[in-house]
């Protein structure tokens, strides 16, 4: 069985949370990764173009997360945290033809799964306030076209 979005989702949040811990460079961690997993061509395709816009922009990514962090600092977060945050804040921003409430609920889940108790309300609220924020911005996230997650 060949994973799709989801798996996409999973594996790049895991390439994130590589690339923090040992600074190497997030295209190589993928590819390395990729090798590991069976996905559809759709699923590899979107994995690449994470990673491309994650590295175009993760200046512009962590100050969206930054922005809605209260009494907090990115620095402060756990690696897991700071990851799925990552990877919901791109997709958020950059990717408007996927609908905000399939992101939101599938870093709710990695969240769960990989982080801390309570990571998942935090990463809930966070990505939330940077879904309204983006949709204020003149992207209204309510009118994005559902497709395949």
């Amino acid at each position: 069985m060949q994973g799709g979005r989801p798996k996409a989702r999973e594996i790049f949040c895991r390439v994130l949370y590589e690339v923090e811990i040992t600074g190497d460079d997030a295209i190589e961690v993928l590819e390395y990764a990729l090798g590991r997993y069976h996905l559809t061509e759709d699923a590899r395709e979107y994995i690449f173009f994470l990673a491309e816009t994650w590295d175009r922009h993760q200046s512009e990514v962590d100050a969206a997360i930054e922005s809605r962090l209260q009494s907090w600092s990115l620095d402060r977060l756990s690696v897991v945290v700071r990851s799925v945050l990552r990877l919901g804040a791109t997709e958020l921003i950059y990717f408007e033809e996927t609908p905000a409430e399939v992101i939101l609920d599938q870093a709710i889940r990695l969240a769960q799964r990989y982080g801390e108790d309570g990571s998942d309300a935090f990463v809930n609220g966070v990505l939330d306030a940077v879904s309204r924020d983006h949709a204020r911005s003149g992207t209204d996230n309510s009118s994005r076209k559902t497709t395949s997650s």
